[in-house]
């Protein structure tokens, strides 16, 4: 198995990877409320297929307004054990120092 990669720090890529390294559990709602992005299922693609890290998917399940309808979505994260493997393969300086940028870009820094 490869190391994973880093996607480019400037990307939706790159800001669902960070707030997986910080060990966050979100859906794509939590994703568009603060990136403003509708495509988060293909940043996470994009993560597996081309960047190679293993990207977890617990599905659940909520009430719509619609008639007693349910939705079923994705709440995305990286195992404990991911974590650890990936910071001791890339080195936990250049992660930390992945997050960091990808927080200054976010601020408009």
């Amino acid at each position: 198995m490869r190391a994973p990669s880093f996607p480019k720090t400037n990307t939706l890529t790159g800001r669902a990877l960070m707030r997986l390294l910080q060990g966050k559990k979100f859906t794509h709602r939590d994703f568009f409320s603060e990136t403003a992005s509708y495509r988060l299922s293909g940043y996470i693609l994009n993560l597996r297929n081309r960047h190679g890290w293993q990207v977890e998917a617990i599905k659940e399940t909520s009430p719509t307004n619609d008639k007693g309808r349910k939705a079923t979505y994705a709440r995305y994260y990286l195992e404990k054990d991911i974590l650890k493997l990936a910071k001791a393969e890339l080195g936990a300086e250049r992660v930390t120092n992945f997050i960091h940028a990808v927080q200054k870009f976010e601020a408009g820094e």
